[in-house]
């Protein structure tokens, strides 16, 4: 993981990640507010909202602020991601049409993508749009993979083209789940949302002093421990993350059921998957999933306290997933008990983001470095 291009990032372009990341966050938060106050139909139309970029009336009336401001956020964060591509990309001596070429094709993705979500339109004159944009983003994803594999980018450079791509398909996903009201299009627009935080942690890792000069070395044994049980407890988040977006959209109006042990008055619900059913078990697999979770966390925590010197860095991060987990249980807890307020879901969501980032950055960390036989007491460098 280390960068192939001797050109290392700016001081001024990592603090632009950190930039886009912190907007990238009230984005998330936005666009949690607009579901917890059930606006994310508030207009039938995409990437236009009522066929204008300004609709009338959108700073007064509440569902319409929220799926407006959080459109223009979305927005706001795509553009300054292909600012942090365009830069890295220019940064590293590559050709400025190559870089409009790309650009251009992924607005017509964009372009494509609305036409064929217009409003009225047969299933089979949409077709054609929806295939034409799978061409250019296969087309897209084509290159990315190419330049990854073989051509000679920096870390950044690549993470940075990646994250432009994701939050491309990110929109698109966002403007399909509004123009054919799907529940599930809205699940992997929200999840998607989580994966590109997480690739924007890694851009500001990458781009800093820090992650350059942690390079510790440690027994291929206890690497290898520490790389398998902190990519288990990132992946763990991220799906306790897919089961609070089924959940979210599912209990759009209401939760199911509010018990904080049982659901549906049992211990376990019925596996029978008719509609009815369908939440309750989501919302159980959401509670339990969580119990599991916190569980793992306190059992790798423990082995970390008595395998790794005090004071090393996953050692300190994995204990703070432990408080930050305590913290979403808790607010969990508060939720169930009274009915999804407003702020408390709304930092339910953000929460349940951060610990899923620290993860991220816990399992970054384990798998960086050189395997050796060297001392663990030297790996915190």
């Amino acid at each position: 993981m280390v960068d192939s291009s001797t050109k290392r990032p700016s001081k001024l372009w990592h603090r632009y990640s950190i930039v886009v990341a912190a907007v990238t966050v009230l984005l998330i938060w936005w666009g949690a507010a607009t579901t917890t106050e059930k606006a994310g139909m508030a207009f039938a139309d995409w990437p236009l909202s009522q066929g204008s970029l300004n609709p009338d009336g959108w700073l007064k009336h509440l569902p319409y602020f929220l799926e407006h401001g959080h459109r223009l956020l979305a927005s706001l964060v795509g553009f300054l991601t292909l600012g942090l591509f365009a830069t890295a990309f220019v940064r590293n001596g590559k050709n400025v049409i190559e870089l409009l070429v790309v650009v251009i094709a992924l607005a017509a993705m964009v372009v494509l993508v609305a036409m064929g979500g217009a409003e009225k339109m047969v299933v089979e004159r949409k077709e054609p749009f929806w295939w034409a944009a799978t061409a250019v983003g296969s087309g897209v994803v084509a290159w990315l993979v190419y330049s990854w594999r073989w051509r000679q980018w920096s870390l950044t450079c690549k993470l940075s083209a990646l994250a432009l791509l994701l939050v491309t398909f990110q929109a698109l996903m966002g403007g399909i789940r509004v123009t054919e009201i799907s529940d599930a299009f809205a699940v992997v627009h929200g999840c998607l949302a989580q994966g590109f935080f997480c690739l924007l942690i890694w851009i500001i890792l990458a781009s800093s002093e820090r992650w350059q000069q942690w390079q510790p070395v440690m027994s291929i044994s206890l690497r290898s421990r520490l790389r398998s049980m902190t990519s288990f407890l990132c992946s763990a988040v991220f799906v306790q993350l897919i089961l609070g977006a089924l959940m979210r959209h599912h209990h759009r109006f209401g939760l199911a059921d509010t018990g904080i042990l049982l659901t549906g008055g049992a211990w376990l619900p019925p596996f029978d998957f008719d509609q009815e059913n369908e939440i309750l078990v989501i919302m159980f697999l959401h509670k339990y999933w969580a119990f599991l979770l916190s569980v793992f966390t306190v059992l790798v925590f423990v082995w970390a306290t008595q395998t790794l010197p005090k004071g090393h860095l996953l050692r300190r991060l994995i204990g703070g997933m432990v408080i930050m987990l305590g913290v979403q249980i808790t607010l969990g807890i508060c939720v169930i008990i009274w009915g999804k307020p407003f702020w408390i879901t709304n930092f339910h969501v953000i929460n349940g983001l951060l610990i899923l980032a620290l993860s991220f950055v816990t399992a970054l960390f384990a798998w960086r470095g050189k395997h050796g036989e060297v001392s663990v007491s030297l790996d915190d460098q």
